[in-house]
């Protein structure tokens, strides 16, 4: 057993290690295994960091561990432990990536992400705060609003677009700098209904050295919207000269303004439902 001041050995290649054990299929894991379950099954629970570096915070030795994590939990009769789940995800390179080889793994049926929403309670996934998956956006159309004679003969070759209804209104999230300011700095997001199933999206940058100080994007699909605000929400916690807060407001519904810290997996699931209810169900103006 470790002591639960210090634990400084390293042990390096777990993913052969795991794969022997998964090879030989036997009950008694190797001594490098024993000593992770022996000392994750304590009452007294080592630090965190006597684990991953234990695991020389080695990808597959991570993800093994991820799911001794919870799958003690069946054996033992306890909960999963969530303050190790927590810590080890901030390591993890990948969350749709697999699992290694090892008796019992999930291999290619599970993702890191799909085994924990699937073990994991509501509450659970809240407090370890696993960050939604990016989306790719390779779909959808850009169009830069560079000047006003660009756009106009763009519009010349192109069939007539058609407009945002003036009945309805937008979508808008501003993307606090700092609140403390009197004069407003955001850069502001506006979501506008075009046709069933076909929005527009535009960015307006504060600090913006064009003219236009923004771009839209035309004819998206209300899947494209939420994969966009999906990309925006993963990017603002990682920013190194960090927004203050974002505030959004939809039609019906008081505006809601959070910290960047305080977005989690949960948080940022409300927001993508909120604004697909609008989506689905548009209301108008009085």
């Amino acid at each position: 057993m470790w002591s639960l001041n210090r634990q400084s050995s390293r042990v390096f290649g777990w993913t052969n290690i795991l794969s022997r054990w998964n090879e030989q299929n036997s009950v008694h894991p190797p001594e490098e295994v024993q000593t992770v379950l022996a000392n994750l099954k304590r009452d007294n629970s080592p630090p965190t960091s006597h684990f991953l570096t234990y695991l020389n915070e080695e990808q597959d030795g991570l993800k093994w561990f991820i799911y001794e994590c919870i799958a003690s939990s069946w054996t033992w009769s306890t909960g999963p432990r969530l303050h190790y789940i927590k810590e080890a995800l901030d390591l993890i390179d990948n969350l749709s990536s697999t699992f290694p080889a090892f008796p019992g793994s999930p291999l290619d049926a599970h993702t890191v992400r799909t085994f924990l929403t699937n073990n994991l309670s509501q509450d659970d996934l809240v407090y370890i705060q696993m960050m939604p998956p990016l989306v790719s956006l390779s779909s959808y159309a850009y169009q830069a609003q560079a000047d006003a004679d660009a756009a106009a003969d763009a519009a010349a070759d192109a069939e007539p677009r058609a407009q945002p209804s003036s009945s309805k209104p937008a979508i808008t999230i501003h993307v606090i700098r700092d609140r403390r300011k009197d004069t407003p700095d955001d850069d502001i997001i506006t979501i506008k209904k075009v046709d069933e199933d076909t929005y527009s999206y535009s960015y307006r940058d504060a600090h913006s050295a064009t003219k236009s100080k923004g771009c839209v994007h035309h004819d998206l699909s209300g899947e494209d919207v939420i994969a966009m605000i999906r990309l925006l929400l993963n990017l603002l916690p990682l920013d190194d000269d960090p927004f203050d807060a974002v505030q959004l407001m939809l039609p019906s519904t008081p505006a809601i303004l959070l910290d960047i810290e305080s977005l989690s997996s949960h948080s940022c699931v409300l927001i993508y439902d909120s604004i697909e209810m609008v989506m689905k169900s548009w209301p108008t103006k009085l």
